[in-house]
């Protein structure tokens, strides 16, 4: 039977420590979300609708970045 490598092992414990910090990041993220949610009903409703196209002449008045 092979020896385990050390590196190997502390490779996947690493692998599922950051894993498991990811995911109770996106629980948190989660219920922060849920929380808001009840705290603004029907937010997302009354937001403007988007326009369906905006013309280049237009979008490049709002062009500013520098590059």
């Amino acid at each position: 039977m092979p020896k385990n490598n050390p590196m190997t092992e502390m490779t996947g414990e690493i692998l599922a420590a950051t894993l498991s910090a990811q995911a109770v990041g996106m629980d948190l993220l989660l219920a922060e979300m849920r929380a808001l949610s009840e705290v603004l009903p029907g937010a997302l409703g009354q937001m403007p609708a988007l326009p369906e196209h905006i013309e280049a002449t237009e979008e490049a008045d709002f062009d500013n970045m520098p590059v």
